[in-house]
């Protein structure tokens, strides 16, 4: 027999994005009820999920939203550095966030998964492993707007009592594409059971999990202990396309090679390298 719907009632924000739409099916079962809310319309409902729009950033609209959920799979905002504006990034992500995360508080949700991003920690140096203890050197104002995500999630969970989990995804792709995604991929199987193991994990306080498949090449950890206790065990590798790649990667010595960020800290960079340590 299948198990028995851990939740009631799942929020799932972003449902029509990329990421969003490979995680309905591995959600689906996780509650009773699937709601599924974006900016834009939400297609092809199956049993057991409805769907919600509006701007998520709007306090009314989360409330709305957030009635009668327990657990919420937060994944809407602008998803990467040349997504939007600043002033974009700035409503999407940060007043965003704070949006969803007061609206669980007020409607008493137990659970809150945010996707956060690996690009909380871009300017650390790329010949150097990160860990989750690492202070935030973010690659970029969307990198910026993950931290205060992860900011307030520690804060719900402190002041609150919530259950936050905070996912620093790293490339999600189909395949890798490039020779930096060879250690930071991530496969769209791994990545649904990732979110599906955080909604059906057994109780836990304040958790930092990267998001990357079991890629030989991996240079972010630390999150072992996390792992185990909601179960996650990773099954791809980049390194199958490790041939192609590694004729795709930036040139020795470039800001995009010396630090986990890549490309995004090489957008718009006018610094000194050598005085990043």
């Amino acid at each position: 027999m299948p198990d028995a719907p851990r939740w009631r009632r799942l929020l799932l924000t972003g449902a029509a994005g990329e990421i969003g739409t490979v995680l309905r099916p591995a959600l689906r079962g996780t509650a009773a009820e699937l709601r599924l809310h974006d900016i834009r319309p939400v297609a092809s409902l199956a049993a057991g999920e409805t769907a919600m729009g509006g701007d998520i950033a709007d306090p009314a609209v989360a409330t709305a939203a957030m009635e009668g959920v327990e657990c919420v799979v937060h994944l809407a905002g602008i998803p990467r550095e040349t997504g939007g504006t600043p002033e974009q990034i700035l409503h999407a992500n940060v007043i965003g966030a704070h949006a969803v995360f007061d609206a669980a508080r007020e409607a008493g949700v137990r659970r809150f998964v945010f996707a956060s991003s690996n690009h909380t920690i871009g300017f650390h140096p790329a010949d150097r492993p990160v860990g989750t203890e690492e202070r935030p050197r973010p690659s970029g104002l969307y990198g910026a707007s993950k931290v205060w995500g992860e900011a307030l999630g520690r804060l719900y969970a402190d002041k609150y009592g919530m259950e936050v989990a905070c996912l620093r995804i790293g490339a999600f792709r189909a395949k890798p594409g490039n020779a930096r995604e060879l250690g930071g991929w991530i496969s769209h199987r791994d990545m649904a059971e990732l979110a599906r193991c955080c909604v059906t994990a057994p109780a836990f306080h304040f958790l930092v999990l990267y998001g990357v498949s079991a890629n030989t090449r991996a240079k972010w950890g630390g999150d072992e202990a996390a792992r185990a206790h909601v179960g996650f065990v990773p099954q791809d590798d980049a390194e199958a396309w490790a041939a192609e790649l590694e004729k795709v990667a930036p040139p020795p010595g470039s800001v995009a090679a010396r630090f986990h960020g890549g490309a995004v800290c090489e957008l718009g960079f006018a610094g000194d390298p050598d005085r990043i340590s």
